[in-house]
């Protein structure tokens, strides 16, 4: 089994960028870092073209980007399992990766196909049995980790086409094998194929929806040692820096300034 962390950095010099290369350099993973970047200046693994070519429509469409070249960089270096960490995303201790994959291991030690911070849409719209199943691992998430799941819903109450329950997309840990098939062919256009998809983390949602219907949250697990976010309704940003300063969590998500622990 080959365990990674794979992440792009931006250009020096933008959306705070250096914040996070210089969080990295200065807190180590333990397992391979494979680092992709437009830029030489970073010393990539993969040095890709801009992924900003994409336009700015939809707006998730150059974060679906990264993901896929992200994915793509995973199988071609062989991984089985990969921490996809965003550069909006800050890490508090070295060897931060380890303890998240020992957290992933030791609750699920078959393997789960991906975990991080839950999120659920409209899960009344798959059914009772479903819904109170993701209620029960939001708690058991909540008693673990003293932060709540992420709940949303977009559907009429009458509908029951089904529900959609992932963990967010940055530091969240995939099986690679499991993406590959979820995204498959994305390699054949991946520029289209983002742009054409919702948000690849609820595509991870909807995919094993309509594959394992009310058993879908049977195969995504939570992380309580990380936290990944969006928006400062739950923790504002001075909160998730407290987070990594008083080792609560040993990587955290969503900083859209320049502070690093």
């Amino acid at each position: 089994m080959k365990l990674g962390v794979v992440t792009y950095v931006p250009p020096p010099g933008v959306l705070n960028s250096d914040a996070f290369y210089q969080n990295l350099q200065k807190f180590p993973a333990k397992n391979p870092l494979y680092l992709m970047s437009d830029s030489a200046d970073r010393n990539p693994s993969r040095l890709i073209k801009n992924p900003e070519l994409i336009g700015k429509r939809p707006h998730w469409g150059l974060n679906n980007l990264l993901w896929f070249e992200a994915l793509s960089l995973a199988k071609d270096v062989g991984l089985s399992y990969m921490i996809y960490i965003e550069s909006d995303s800050r890490v508090g201790r070295a060897a931060w990766d380890a303890v998240m994959y020992d957290e992933f291991f030791k609750r699920y030690p078959d393997g789960i196909c991906c975990a991080g911070t839950p999120v659920a849409w409209d899960i009344n719209a798959g059914g009772r049995e479903f819904a109170m199943c993701v209620i029960d691992e939001a708690h058991r998430y909540q008693t673990a980790s003293g932060l709540p799941a992420s709940f949303y819903s977009s559907k009429d109450p009458h509908d029951k086409s089904g529900g959609c329950y992932y963990p967010n997309g940055s530091l969240m840990i995939v099986e690679v094998a499991a993406m590959l098939k979820i995204f498959e062919g994305f390699w054949i256009d991946c520029a289209n194929y983002a742009k054409r998809l919702t948000a690849f983390d609820m595509a991870v949602g909807k995919f094993l929806w309509n594959y394992h219907g009310k058993n879908a949250w049977k195969h995504v697990g939570w992380l309580a040692c990380s936290y990944s976010g969006f928006g400062n309704a739950v923790l504002s940003e001075k909160e998730r820096c407290d987070l990594l300063v008083s080792g609560s969590k040993v990587a955290a998500h969503q900083f859209k300034s320049d502070w690093t622990p």
